[in-house]
């Protein structure tokens, strides 16, 4: 297993964005807090740990050593890329956190993504404006977005 908390890329602060950017996976807990105020399904440690670790991309931002909101991107690193997990505490939202993760995972993704890759994600509840403001599209009701959960 790799510890987590030792995988720290590179930090960036700003006068103007009170927050710290940090390329780096959140640890385990980091991830369960910011999950659980989502309310979504709760996962268990070593699901979160090898999801994590089998991220192409991360980034946490952080106020006070605390983290408060992550964003990160999964796929083949050259074909298909899916934005995951951009998640900002309540108390956070609508204060540019999650504008910064976004762009943070575009220049990711504009630094490494070829002609005719695929940039896909799933817009929780609510955040479809959002995303549209970074080009994002909905998909036509002729090619259905789908998915499954395990049980």
């Amino acid at each position: 297993m790799i510890p987590m908390e030792t995988i720290l890329l590179r930090k960036v602060s700003n006068p103007s964005f009170p927050y710290t950017i940090e390329y780096r996976l959140p640890t385990i807990s980091e991830f369960k807090q910011l999950r659980q105020s989502t309310g979504w399904e709760i996962l268990d440690d070593l699901t979160i740990e090898k999801g994590l670790v089998n991220s192409i991309f991360c980034i946490c931002i952080t106020f006070q050593n605390t983290v408060i909101g992550m964003g990160r991107i999964v796929g083949d690193g050259s074909m298909y890329f899916y934005i995951q997990d951009v998640i900002v505490l309540p108390d956070f939202k609508k204060k540019g956190v999650g504008k910064a993760i976004m762009i943070e995972l575009e220049k990711y993704i504009n630094k490494n993504a070829h002609k005719n890759s695929f940039i896909g994600l799933m817009a929780a509840t609510g955040s479809k404006d959002f995303y549209l403001r970074f080009g994002y599209k909905e998909r036509d009701v002729s090619k259905p977005g789908m998915y499954k959960i395990m049980n």
